[in-house]
């Protein structure tokens, strides 16, 4: 699984776009009734390039049945989602 890059936000700042090139990794899995119910974090740290200002964006998602994404978060600090995130399925 992962995030079909670049993932795009708006600088809460300057407003500028920023494209995001972030890959989830697998922090946990355990198996259940269907197979394997797994979750993934991406977490990017940066700064604008137009403007200097701290952009934090962390997305995890929860897989299950594999390859199915069940749910997912976006947390953002200094930036603003311009697009949901897209998922690739890597099986």
């Amino acid at each position: 699984m992962n995030i079909r890059t670049p993932y795009k936000v708006k600088c809460s700042e300057c407003g500028a776009e920023n494209q995001l090139n972030m890959e989830l990794e697998c922090v946990s899995s355990y198996e259940r009734k269907k197979g394997l119910d797994l979750e993934y974090i991406s977490t990017f740290e940066g700064a604008c390039p137009k403007c200097g200002g701290d952009l934090a964006v962390q997305v995890r998602v929860w897989e299950y049945p594999e390859g199915f994404v069940e749910s997912y978060t976006v947390i953002m600090e200094g930036a603003v989602k311009i697009e949901e995130p897209d998922f690739i399925n890597e099986l």
